[in-house]
């Protein structure tokens, strides 16, 4: 089977699988701008349709987006269940996170003066811009990269950055129920907050997360010869400063965020107060830094999985890095930052579609890894693995201009992906 064939059978399949989050009359719609996104570079709207051979009027396609007929949570959940469908899962590990969209405008949704953690060369410290919370599914690539695949996002209000926690928890919430199988979820040190960690324990979902290093942490309590009034302990010993430099060290080398790193690991179970004495697995962190000869400051991570060892928790953590260059590929090279739409509706709607097909790409980068054209496509990166953007690009050369909506047959309300044309000269 040819390349374009496998493609087209896989897109079939999972574009009808998604179909029946889409309400009927729209379903027809809502596979052009989905195809659209697929094989347009840019996240404008109108971009989208004049990729296509369109079949109807732009009024239609405004009025899906506009009204807001198609529902982001739905959709959300049918491409949670795609990638659980596609990818072999023992335990499903998701990673949250937010990210800032600058913006020129301050009438633009969401909009407010907000903290630039980046600290990146020439920019301010506070500046301008939108702030989205999405959750992704992490995944394991070619040779091992770390992917993290969008399934929902939302936008922060302009009200501050409380309201990050509360999102967060809606959109765990939203997509809780759909897996079937052990939960783990992955976030920093400003989502680990006792708000967000306790309502996930409460549903039985593993935590992964970095916490502040003067975090309260207690030993479990000794166990008390003679009975004494009042109720059990939680809390033993605190955890001083002292105490962790006298934990035992071990130093091993590990393939993390691109490269080989020597760690000093300092481990122990222990209570975190915050958490109201949960027991965690505490794991103090430290990188060995080759430029200036020292070892860093140490890290704290906290896992409720107890079992786990200090240096599986490293190892786990470090999947969360994935959701940075799924920031940089969604704001550059997939458009996000051309998201202009005038109702919060129509705004999270179209991020959406636009995520839907990020992760569609990238799940053919992990499906066709063996016979996708590379020295066509980029022959300059013939030794290196494949990815979601050479995907993109190679269904643009193939795809654009296709009247998708042809494909739809609204009698078995299934999508068959047309055939790409022949004439090279429609080839972008």
């Amino acid at each position: 089977m040819s390349l374009s064939n496998f493609v087209r059978l896989c897109l079939s399949e999972w574009i009808s699988f998604l179909l029946p989050a889409v309400p009927i009359r729209s379903r027809a719609t809502f596979i052009e701008l989905l195809c659209g996104c697929l094989v347009s570079p840019e996240g404008w709207v109108t971009r989208s349709i004049v990729a296509i051979s369109r079949r109807k009027h732009w009024t239609t396609y405004y009025k899906l987006i506009g009204r807001g007929s198609v529902r982001t949570l739905r959709l959300a959940r049918a491409l949670f269940r795609l990638v659980l469908a596609v990818l072999p899962f023992d335990v499903l590990t998701l990673v949250i996170d937010d990210t800032l969209v600058p913006r020129s405008s301050e009438s633009a949704l969401g909009c407010a003066r907000r903290h630039d953690h980046s600290r990146k060369t020439n920019r301010p410290t506070f500046m301008l811009a939108q702030c989205w919370v999405t959750v992704g599914v992490s995944v394991l690539g070619h040779g091992g990269a770390k992917l993290v695949l969008p399934i929902l996002s939302r936008l922060v209000p302009a009200t501050g950055n409380r309201n990050k926690l509360l999102i967060a928890l809606a959109l765990l919430r939203g997509l809780a129920g759909v897996a079937d199988k052990p939960v783990r979820v992955l976030f920093d040190s400003w989502f680990m907050r006792a708000r967000l960690v306790l309502p996930l324990l409460r549903r039985q979902i593993r935590v992964i997360g970095q916490a502040r290093v003067d975090t309260a942490l207690f030993l479990p309590p000794v166990a008390q010869t003679t009975p004494r009034r009042g109720r059990k302990r939680i809390y033993g010993e605190r955890l001083s400063a002292e105490a962790v430099a006298a934990l035992p060290v071990t130093e091993l080398c590990l393939s993390l965020y691109g490269q080989e790193q020597l760690l000093r690991l300092r481990s122990v179970v222990a209570r975190a107060r915050f958490l109201r004495g949960t027991p965690v697995r505490a794991v103090w962190c430290q990188f060995f830094d080759t430029k200036k000869q020292t070892w860093t400051k140490p890290r704290l991570l906290l896992a409720t999985e107890t079992g786990l060892t200090a240096e599986a928790i490293v190892q786990l953590y470090a999947r969360r890095w994935g959701i940075e260059p799924l920031f940089h590929n969604l704001k550059r090279w997939w458009g996000i930052g051309n998201l202009w739409q005038q109702s919060r509706t129509a705004l999270e709607l179209w991020m959406q579609i636009r995520s839907t097909a990020w992760t569609l790409a990238q799940l053919l980068s992990l499906a066709a890894h063996g016979a996708f054209p590379m020295e066509v496509v980029a022959p300059w990166r013939l030794k290196h693995p494949l990815t979601a953007g050479l995907v993109a690009q190679w269904l643009r050369m193939e795809f654009t201009g296709l009247a998708f909506r042809d494909g739809f047959d609204r009698k078995s309300q299934k999508f068959v992906f047309p055939e790409p044309r022949n004439d090279p000269r429609l080839r972008l």
